[in-house]
């Protein structure tokens, strides 16, 4: 019986990762399919309800859309855009929130804020792997941090949370990992995975 119990959760936690992934793409695509739709008929109330149609729309938006901030002669309609989100109480602070999130994943050209870094005091072999997300501290008081320290963010397991620690520059070290790896290993724990299978430390 116990043979047969462990078989089971074995095939359950096996079909859990492919059952959320297909149901998070799925639950992704209607919504987006949903949304396009509504703008379309508001738009163009004349046009038939074809299916799919609006996840074409959709993907095409989005693509418009990282034309519209990548390129520097039409950004300034994106900033146009996004000004009042700035600025009208609450959901300023949302939107900022929201906004520097996605900038770990996708960093301006030159900015190091996301870079994964292992983090090693000097007199202790101790590693810990953060994301770098404050490399100039010239605007923060000295009692936060001083000259020649950066900010980093240290993930927590199996929860949503973290804490951020300002240290010297000197303790930090860029690793070869994507934010992605990071944030899903630390979301683990850091058990067997992507690292191993390349056949690297997570931590050299």
């Amino acid at each position: 019986m116990k043979s047969l119990i462990n078989t089971f959760f074995k095939g359950l936690l096996a079909f859990l990762p492919i059952f959320l992934t297909v149901y998070a793409v799925f639950y992704f695509g209607d919504w987006l399919n949903r949304v396009s739709n509504a703008a379309i008929q508001w738009f163009a109330p004349e046009l038939p309800d074809v299916p799919g149609l609006g996840i074409v729309i959709g993907v095409i938006a989005i693509l418009a859309l990282g034309v519209l901030v990548s390129s520097r002669v039409t950004r300034w309609i994106f900033t146009i855009i996004e000004t009042p989100l700035r600025h009208l109480p609450v959901i300023k602070d949302l939107y900022s929130a929201l906004k520097q999130l996605t900038a770990l994943v996708a960093p301006d050209e030159g900015d190091d804020t996301g870079q994964v870094v292992a983090v090693a005091h000097p007199d202790h072999e101790i590693r810990l792997v953060g994301l770098m997300m404050r490399s100039d501290v010239s605007r923060l008081d000295d009692a936060v941090a001083r000259e020649g320290m950066v900010g980093v963010y240290f993930p927590m397991s199996y929860q949503i949370g973290g804490y951020t620690l300002f240290v010297p520059r000197e303790w930090v070290t860029p690793l070869d990992m994507t934010v992605e790896e990071a944030m899903r290993n630390a979301l683990t724990g850091w058990v067997r995975g992507d690292a191993d299978e390349r056949g690297a430390s997570p931590l050299a």
